[in-house]
C-alpha cells in the first residue's frame, strides 16, 4: 500500500512538473497608434475623426502555445472636432438697455466665421482579452475594455466671431462696444471642460507573432475596437454662445442648440461614442 501511495505521488509530482515546464506567464508592453475618434452625428457642420494613441502593459497567461488569457491596463487618448465654414444664430434674451437703464427683452445674434471645436478625452482603461495563436505565428485575440476619464474636454477655435443685440423697445441695435459683449474678435482659442461617463468597448485585434527564444515574443497587429456606452448626458440643450450681462459664455457643441429656420435644433445628436482602428507593436516577455 506504501509503495502503491509512493508511486501514485511521484506521478501527480511529475505531471505537476511536465505541466509547469509547459505554462508560460508573459508581462508585454504596447503602443498603438491609429484612429481614435469620438462618434456622433452632426446636423450642421462636419464631424472628423482625428488620430489617438495609447500605452499598455498586460500579464498573459498561456495555457498552451494556442490559448491565452489576460488583463492589463491601459492610457487611450480618443479625440474628433467639429467644422463650420460658417455658423450663424440668434435668440430672445434680457440685457440692461443703455437707454432705459433696465432690463429689456434683446435679440442677440452673433456670427463665425471657421469655427472648429476639438473633442479630447484621456480614458484609463481595463483590458480582458483571449487569445489564440496558430502554429504559423498567426494571431487573434478578442476582448472588451472598461474605461475610466481621466481627463476630457474641448478646444474651440474660430477665425472671426461678431456680435450684436438689438433692443426692440428701443429699436436699437449694438454691434461695437466690446466693453458690453457686442462687437468682433479675432483668432481666439477657448477652452471648455466636457464631463463623460465610464465607457466600455468591445476590441478585436488580428496579427503576427514571433519568438525570439522561449521567453521573448514580439507581436506586430492590426486593432480594432467600438464602444457600447452613450459617453455625454447633455441634459437641457442652450445655444452655443449665450449673452450674460456683457460675458460670452461658451457651450460645447455637444450640450447647445441653434436656430434653424422656425425652430431650435441641436447642433449634434446625443449618441456620443468611441471608436478606434490601428496597428500596434507589443513586446511580450516571460517568466
Amino acid at each position: 500500500m506504501k509503495r502503491n501511495i509512493l508511486l501514485i505521488f511521484f506521478v501527480v509530482v511529475a505531471m505537476f512538473e511536465v505541466a509547469a515546464q509547459n505554462l508560460r506567464n508573459n508581462i508585454s508592453v504596447e503602443l498603438m497608434g491609429g484612429l481614435s475618434p469620438f462618434t456622433y452625428k452632426n446636423n450642421i457642420g462636419d464631424r472628423r475623426g482625428m488620430p489617438g494613441t495609447s500605452a499598455a502593459i498586460k500579464y498573459q497567461y498561456h495555457f498552451n502555445w494556442n490559448w491565452s488569457l489576460g488583463v492589463g491596463a491601459e492610457i487611450k487618448m480618443y479625440q474628433s472636432s467639429s467644422r463650420f465654414d460658417s455658423f450663424s444664430d440668434s435668440y430672445n434674451t434680457y440685457a440692461n438697455s443703455l437707454i432705459s437703464g433696465k432690463a429689456d427683452e434683446m435679440i442677440f445674434s452673433y456670427s463665425y466665421k471657421n469655427l472648429e471645436e476639438r473633442q479630447r478625452a484621456l480614458y484609463f482603461n481595463i483590458p480582458i482579452f483571449a487569445q489564440y495563436r496558430f502554429n504559423s505565428g498567426f494571431y487573434i485575440r478578442l476582448g472588451a475594455k472598461v474605461g475610466i476619464p481621466v481627463k476630457s474636454g474641448s478646444e474651440l477655435y474660430f477665425e472671426e466671431l461678431k456680435t450684436q443685440g438689438y433692443f426692440p423697445h428701443e429699436n436699437v441695435t449694438y454691434t461695437d462696444m466690446p466693453q458690453h459683449g457686442f462687437g468682433t474678435y479675432y483668432n481666439s482659442e477657448i477652452d471648455e471642460d466636457y464631463k463623460l461617463k465610464v465607457n466600455t468597448t468591445l476590441t478585436a485585434e488580428i496579427g503576427w507573432s514571433w519568438d525570439w527564444n522561449e521567453q521573448n515574443i514580439l507581436y506586430l497587429g492590426f486593432h480594432g475596437e467600438y464602444g457600447l456606452c452613450t459617453l455625454y448626458d447633455r441634459g437641457e440643450l442652450v445655444p452655443q454662445l449665450q449673452y450674460d450681462g456683457g460675458n460670452l459664455n461658451y457651450t460645447p457643441i455637444w450640450g447647445a442648440d441653434v436656430n434653424v429656420g422656425d425652430k431650435r435644433t441641436a447642433i449634434t445628436d446625443d449618441n456620443i461614442r468611441t471608436f478606434a482602428i490601428g496597428l500596434l507593436i507589443r513586446y511580450s516577455f516571460g517568466f
